[in-house]
């Protein structure tokens, strides 16, 4: 122990002589470790890390893909979303589970205190709590007896969070009451502090019991319709239950369900309704939550994860680079130690603690880098994004990684170095001959293999980046079908505040007016689902004398008069949405081109009548009375299929809008009299998500644009670390070929030829760098093909541009070096030896 602590103080005193080297070690270490770091802290919340409750081992997810008819809310894949009497029926049933939750996820406008602010809820089953097997740290937790009866416990418990930040940490909070949309609500527990929910990313404030439905969700219930899929189920398999055991014991049982709702559909043939029947129950592993967030950006986390890997390897290639120089140079002081007694053992041992010295002193300073990159990360996230409610933090989980990653560091890249700095030949060494010679050599070809190394990853994290760059290119690119240009949009929910259906529709209709008068404005209009938000709704659809093989998934939103003109969708036939639509008026639509094609082949639709829903008893009571463009509306990368825009005024069930205002000039400068006659019609009235169209359209590709920039970053990043092992490289052997290229200049070489044998070198990098580095990119570009968007695995032109930037990155980096070769003095350089 003794010798130890005197290893680290020597070691100390040895960086401390060269601060220089010290600098750049320790630097190039705190990049490649806080890097990492940065990124596996997403990816462990994201990915890795399993959900705070019991045995989280034991949690599935279910799912049932197939044919259905009615309608489906999800926030992911809809084979997730399952009525709530299938949800019943299973629970009582299916003997495979331990415990059956199911969970929706509500906005609430809550009332607490003399405020009111808008908070995120969670309709539970009564099982919730206990299925997860979550604790109180506070009161109680929802039970059974909490979810019985429609309305009949208007009860919460909050968040540990929420409570915390809403409510100050109130110990009293318990049997107060709340007033969430419009519905008094008694607290009657608080959550632990590590559990906000089972989906990251999506951070609930209060549990509400599941049968408080139909006064959480004015103007929709659901409970009762077997064909209105909007549950999340969740279970706990018994112990030692395989998933596919249970999937197989299960079907039984939900196709006895199924069995109960066919009848409810009468339109379908044979073949459907077979169909229908076979679905079945599929298990998916639950420890980690709900995979809503990871679907969006699990694969580019992992492939940037990989990237900022080969990040810290070039970087730790480098380290080892700076060791074997370092001792070299210190051959002299080995030979003597050596001389006088010490053991090889005892060198070994003291530069391994150099090593882990400068690992550690990286790995801490990159925690610093860590958590600057993390903040700067998440706040590019809008507030509302999934990735921004990310409880991130430099936890013990975080600590542990990059203790272990310094540790590898230290002993895989600084160990071998210092073994064959402490293979001396004492006499040989104190003489400057001999063993000092072949060293060097090793040396020099121990650092030309790492810079090699450095080339070939260096030219897949350009490649990657190239990719990435250019399916953001052709993202940029796509023809929208829209103008967002000079247009302003922001959210209300009447009906989270009491309105009806018939005041929501007075209240928009007083708005449009108010904000058409203000200067500057040109059109205004509103819709029920947000441009670019990623949400949309669909349904299946009845055309009158469509075959029943038609009927088929149609996305829909219900719009106000001037849509169209205030996003700048052109128009290609028939009229627009009017206020004369209105709800005592006869059902009206504009559909898209897409559907206009598929259904109508070449005639016109105009005239022609739909349902929206299918089955025996749906009549076609819609007429079209318009046709336009194709136009993006969920997100930038989604298909063209068909749609139907309907009149929001025609809604019994109309609750939110959100507004888009077109401007002549600078649309922002409209939020603030926006604001105001907001306030004029309802002072208690949240307006939400002012931003205008192209920063809505800029967030919803803010992943594609991260992961961008940061795959440029880290190329870049891997290119410098390159150059400078190849300057250090091409330096370190030109000095020691010293004597050789003087006598080649005394022979009669010109300064080309020099300079000439001095890139061959640098040729012979790049040419064995360039054999590794272009197949394992295309590996990589395999990996990652599935998120790019128009973008092909085997790109010449990315492939071709990589290497052309890492080959001048290379010669840039050799040149100084050769130059400084072919400028060298022949005699001075002969009587050096």
């Amino acid at each position: 122990m003794r010798g130890l602590v005197q290893d680290l103080r020597y070691a100390v005193r040895a960086l401390r002589k060269s601060p220089g080297f010290s600098f750049a070690a320790v630097a190039t270490l705190a990049l490649g470790i806080g890097a990492n770091a940065a990124i596996f802290a997403l990816v462990d919340r994201v990915l890795l890390r399993p959900l705070p409750v019991r045995h989280p081992e034991e949690i599935v997810l279910l799912r049932s893909p197939g044919p259905r008819q009615g309608h489906t809310w999800s926030d992911d894949d809809d084979t997730s979303s399952f009525s709530y009497p299938a949800y019943r029926h299973l629970r009582a049933d299916a003997s495979v589970f331990a415990g059956l939750l199911g969970e929706f996820p509500f906005t609430a406008n809550v009332a607490a205190r003399g405020d009111t602010e808008r908070a995120a809820g969670e309709l539970v089953s009564g099982s919730y709590f206990d299925v997860l097997g979550i604790p109180p740290a506070l009161g109680r937790v929802l039970t059974a007896e909490d979810d019985r009866a429609p309305g009949a416990h208007p009860v919460a418990v909050l968040s540990h969070g929420y409570w915390t930040r809403r409510f100050g940490a109130d110990p009293t909070i318990l049997n107060q009451a709340i007033v969430v949309n419009g519905q008094p609500l008694t607290i009657v527990g608080v959550a632990p502090w590590r559990f906000s929910g089972i989906q990251a990313g999506r951070q609930a404030d209060l549990f509400v019991p599941l049968m408080m439905k139909a006064q959480m969700t004015p103007f929709w219930n659901g409970l009762d319709d077997p064909k209105d899929y909007w549950l999340q189920i969740v279970g706990r398999l018994k112990p030692g239950l395989t998933q596919a055991a249970a999937e197989r014991e299960i079907e039984p049982v939900y196709r006895s369900h199924l069995q109960e709702v066919l009848p409810r559909i009468t339109d379908w043939d044979e073949v459907r309704r077979r169909e229908y029947l076979n679905r079945k129950i599929l298990l998916s592993p639950g420890s980690h939550g709900r995979a809503v967030l990871q679907h969006g950006v699990g694969t580019p986390l992992v492939s940037l994860m990989a990237m900022v890997g080969l990040v810290l390897i070039i970087a730790c290639s480098n380290l080892a680079g700076l060791l074997a120089a370092r001792g070299l140079a210190r051959q002299r002081e080995y030979g003597i130690r050596l001389a006088i007694g010490a053991s090889r053992w005892q060198l070994l041992r003291q530069s391994i603690v150099e090593c882990l010295l400068f690992s550690f002193a990286g790995g801490a300073l990159g925690l610093a880098v860590a958590s600057w990159a993390l903040h700067g990360l998440l706040s590019a996230f809008p507030p509302e994004a999934d990735m921004r409610q990310l409880a991130v933090e430099i936890d013990p989980r975080i600590l542990t990684f990059v203790a272990a990653v310094s540790l590898l560091a230290g002993l895989l890249f600084g160990v071998g170095p210092a073994y064959r700095a402490t293979r001396l030949d004492p006499a040989s060494t104190l003489r400057a001959q001999g063993r000092g010679a072949t060293a060097s050599r090793e040396a020099l070809r121990l650092r030309g293999g790492l810079v090699t190394a450095q080339i070939a990853l260096t030219l897949v994290l350009l490649v990657g980046a190239g990719l990435f760059g250019r399916s953001l290119g052709n993202l940029a690119g796509v023809e929208l079908g829209l103008r967002p240009q000079n247009v302003l949009g922001f959210s209300i929910s009447p009906e989270l505040n009491g309105y009806t259906a018939e005041r929501t529709a007075a209240l928009a209709r007083a708005l449009t007016e108010r904000i058409s008068a203000l200067p500057g404005v040109q059109s205004v209009s509103a819709a029920e689902i947000g441009t670019f938000t990623g949400s949309d709704a669909g349904s299946n659809v009845t055309v009158e004398g469509a075959p029943t093989s038609e009927h088929q998934r149609v996305l829909r939103n219900r719009i106000g008069p001037e849509y169209f003109a205030t996003l700048g969708i052109p128009r290609r036939e028939g009229r627009d949405i009017s206020w004369q639509d209105d709800a005592d008026a006869p059902k009206v639509a504009v559909i898209n081109q897409t559907m206009a094609k598929r259904f109508f082949g070449g005639r016109s639709p105009l005239g022609a009548r739909f349902a929206v829903g299918g089955g025996a008893d749906v009549h076609p009571d819609i007429e079209i009375v318009g046709v336009v463009a194709n136009s993006k509306s969920v997100n930038v990368t989604e298909r063209e299929g068909p749609f139907v825009y309907l009149p929001y005024l025609q809604d019994r069930h109309l609750g939110g809008l959100t507004f888009y205002v077109r401007a002549a000039n600078d649309p922002a400068l409209l939020a603030s009299a926006i604001r105001s006659e907001v306030r004029r019609l309802d002072r208690e009235l949240p307006v939400e998500d002012v931003k205008t169209l192209e920063t809505q359209l800029g967030e919803s590709l803010l992943t594609q644009r991260l992961t961008v920039l940061l795959s440029a970053a880290f190329g870049a990043l891997a290119a410098l670390l390159a150059a400078v092992g190849i300057y250090g490289v091409l330096s370190f052997s030109v000095a020691e070929r010293r004597q050789e290229i003087g006598v080649r200049i005394a022979l009669g070489a010109d300064p080309a030829a020099v300079r000439r044998l001095v890139l061959g070198e640098v040729g012979r990098f790049l040419a064995i760098g360039a054999a590794i580095g272009l197949p394992a990119a295309y590996l990589l570009a395999r990996t990652i093909e599935s998120i790019l968007f128009g973008v092909k695995a085997a790109d010449p032109i990315v492939f071709a541009g990589g290497a052309l930037l890492m080959g001048a990155v290379t010669l840039f980096s050799g040149y100084l070096p050769a130059r400084r070769a072919s400028r060298l003095d022949a005699l001075e350089a002969l009587r050096s030896e």
